[in-house]
């Protein structure tokens, strides 16, 4: 195994440990400690992998949307179901659905979490997110526009502008499930998107 591999590996390891600290605790609320503690392995490893806790911080971020955002992308652009408009109720019904039965309505997504911790106090943090969600974005607005060509959403709609607003109002929606512990934010959200735009 060669060294540059081996270095990914252990990079690797200790920040899929790490990010899951992160994503409950804060960035605020973690150390450097934190998060070599939880991979069993010695401080200075850490600043060998990483430069900074920014910089864990930052690669975090792009593991977690790799994780989280791999399989809901797959349904997005399933290509056994040629209805573009099925596919966008399946992408948004699945983000659901792992919000409820895998995270049980107490994490939310680890971008909008950090995004409304560090936003106004780190500039590179509040890039790479909007980077990330983003890149996800641009995504939903091109199958939703195949979708409108085909009729399968109102021609009247602004497709760029209905996407935004539904992202927006999930994330808001996940900070009031996380306050109410319940899934009744994120189901709502879901109602309206389906009465309102897809219909």
């Amino acid at each position: 195994m060669s060294k540059t591999l081996k270095h990914e590996i252990k990079a690797d390891a200790l920040l899929e440990k790490g990010l899951h600290i992160i994503w409950s605790k804060g960035y605020n609320g973690t150390s450097v400690n934190d998060i070599v503690k939880a991979a069993n392995v010695p401080k200075g490893s850490f600043y060998f992998y990483f430069d900074s806790k920014e910089d864990f911080a930052i690669k975090a971020l792009h593991k977690y949307f790799e994780m989280q955002t791999g399989d809901a992308l797959k349904i997005l652009h399933d290509p056994s179901v040629r209805s573009p408009k099925k596919r966008l109720l399946r992408f948004y019904e699945y983000r659901i659905e792992v919000l409820k039965e895998e995270l049980e309505c107490k994490m939310g997504c680890m971008g909008c979490n950090l995004s409304n911790e560090m936003s106004e106090h780190n500039e590179n943090i509040r890039q790479a997110i909007l980077t990330l969600h983003n890149r996800v974005k641009n995504e939903i607005i091109n199958v939703a526009e195949e979708a409108q060509r085909l009729g399968e959403i109102d021609s009247d709609i602004d497709v760029v502008n209905m996407v935004e607003f539904i992202e927006d109002a999930g994330k808001g929606a996940m900070t009031t499930m996380k306050e109410m512990k319940s899934a009744q934010p994120i189901d709502n959200v879901m109602k309206m998107t389906k009465l309102l735009f897809l219909r």
